[in-house]
């Protein structure tokens, strides 16, 4: 299974635009056991170098709609505060009919377009504490096994 996975970058940077340690190690904790369960996986941050390879908008925007268009699933964090980036990104996933994994903070406040985009596509919504941490990585991780167990 091919996931796309889509979550802020600038609110999780630092003063130089580089990903702040403690989030690089989310996504390295997340991205290896994507890789240990046979995913396979684009994560922009990661292609971008955690920050210091940063792409401009038009290469991004082509990279990330395209990208998209080939993946199984997209697994997406839409921020809070609410990332602009991630929400194009499930417009577009949505528009292709693909499956989404939503990885909602719990009492957080979510636009009615995002929390009813199960109406347009296979979506569905988990929720997560206030971080990035290893009890979110599982989340996903077991998101992500649950569909792969209904494709098998």
């Amino acid at each position: 299974m091919f996931v796309f996975i889509a979550m802020p970058y600038s609110q999780l940077c630092d003063e130089n635009y580089l990903l702040k340690p403690e989030y690089k190690d989310f996504c390295i904790k997340l991205t290896t056991k994507l890789k240990e369960i046979g995913c396979t996986y684009f994560l922009a941050h990661e292609r971008e170098n955690w920050g210091k390879e940063y792409s401009k908008d038009i290469e991004s925007t082509e990279i990330d709609f395209n990208t998209i268009s080939r993946c199984d699933l997209v697994c997406m964090i839409p921020g809070v505060p609410a990332s602009g980036g991630v929400h194009v990104e499930l417009g577009w996933a949505s528009a292709a009919h693909k499956k989404i994994n939503l990885f909602l903070q719990k009492d957080y406040f979510y636009s009615p377009m995002v929390t009813g985009i199960d109406i347009l596509t296979d979506a569905r919504k988990y929720y997560y504490g206030n971080d990035y941490d290893d009890k979110l990585v599982d989340i996903i991780i077991d998101s992500v096994k649950e569909r792969m167990n209904e494709n098998a």
